[in-house]
């Protein structure tokens, strides 16, 4: 039974209202509960090397479930159990074991949503980009509304708000009809894959990835903080946040419209190129507001256009039978593997350095990707696609 588009933009809205509530917030919680920069660090750090794993531990073990759509329902009832135990914890090795436990269930279910969701909608990115959109669009009401509950209120609040909308995915996930793939021998899955890893541009773009997604550590551990220690609210900062976000709506919108302008290389290196100018005037001039707001627009090209481009490099570098591994993969090494290290790097060093040559470190790893991407993808990448 196909699955209507609606539903995957419903799960998409309420995934990406969740990370609305860890992205900008989870730092401040973390603060809340009179944790260190080094432990706030540290934790965003063990939060993504679950993430390395998971997807490829669940994605290892998909022939034991009748398709993905059961995967992601024992995932999300397993995330909802596991962050239950928040409320029954304020130490460091407690709060740690929370996120590593309701983390290792919650990074299994977008890789099998992703496939799904491209699968359904043959392969087609600008169709892709307008359903991902209302991630976009869950994230931005979560973190205007957040905002101001929080300022109203208290961060306190923030674990109950996140309980809900894991209640909600469940729901959601329940909700959806079976959807069943064939199954290929393990050992020529397996063989088939790995042989896949070996060739220059799938590891190139796997490494162009996790160096995008270290970038973002000092940004997605330590930028509400930041705002916070130069004078900004929790709402102003929720508004800053959303600017951003925004601006990925209207790409993902528009990109159809757009992507013939460049070659799928083309828009890798310009948004690595845009992202590295975003991280280092970030750096400089976090007291400058309107500043901030146009920098933030360039989130438009450090995930909306890097993301809508990475799907399709997914889906051309890896065959149909290898998907589910690839985007497991693709989510482990880049939001896993360069997101751990991004947080725990930007931890170690955000009080010694201070969060200027934080960002601008981050910019410099923004710098390398781009280097690489141009070194390692095909220019023709995109018109090999269309045929």
């Amino acid at each position: 039974m196909p699955v209507s588009p609606s539903r995957f933009a419903l799960f998409y809205a309420l995934y990406f209202a969740l990370l609305g509530c860890i992205a900008p917030f989870w730092g401040l919680y973390l603060k809340h509960l009179s944790f260190t920069a080094v432990e706030i660090g540290s934790l965003m750090a063990l939060f993504g090397v679950v993430r390395i794993l998971a997807p490829n531990m669940w994605a290892a073990q998909s022939r034991r479930f009748r398709g993905p759509v059961q995967m992601v329902r024992m995932a999300g009832l397993l995330t909802l159990v596991c962050f239950s135990l928040i409320y029954a914890t304020q130490s460091f090795y407690g709060v740690a074991a929370v996120m590593i436990a309701y983390g290792f269930f919650w990074a299994a279910m977008l890789p099998q949503y992703e496939v799904l969701c491209m699968q359904s909608l043959s392969n087609q990115v600008d169709r892709y980009s307008r359903v991902r959109m209302w991630g976009s669009v869950g994230f931005i009401v979560s973190v205007v509304l957040l905002g101001a509950v929080l300022q109203a209120l208290s961060i306190s609040v923030l674990p109950a708000v996140m309980w809900a909308l894991m209640f909600c995915i469940v729901a959601n996930a329940w909700l959806m009809p079976h959807v069943n793939h064939p199954v290929r021998p393990e050992n020529q899955t397996d063989q088939q894959f790995w042989r896949r890893l070996l060739k220059g541009p799938v590891a190139g773009f796997i490494l162009l990835n996790i160096l995008l997604q270290l970038s973002f550590g000092p940004y997605y551990t330590f930028f509400s903080i930041y705002l916070d220690e130069a004078g900004y609210s929790a709402s102003l900062t929720g508004v800053i946040w959303c600017v951003g976000v925004i601006a990925e709506v209207v790409l993902f919108w528009q990109f159809g419209r757009i992507m013939h302008l460049l070659s799928w290389r083309g828009w890798v290196v310009l948004s690595l190129v845009l992202t590295a100018v975003r991280w280092m005037l970030t750096g400089y001039l976090i007291g400058s507001l309107w500043v901030l707001m146009l920098l933030q627009i360039l989130h438009a090209f450090s995930f909306g256009v890097m993301h809508a481009v990475s799907m399709r490099y997914v889906q051309t570098l890896f065959p149909d039978h290898l998907q589910g591994r690839a985007q497991a993969l693709y989510s482990s090494v880049s939001f896993g593997l360069g997101g751990a290290v991004g947080a725990w790097v930007s931890g170690l060093l955000w009080e010694p350095l201070g969060g200027t040559l934080v960002f601008v470190l981050a910019g410099a790893a923004s710098l390398a990707g781009a280097v690489i991407a141009w070194l390692s993808l095909s220019p023709d990448e995109q018109r090999q696609s269309r045929q």
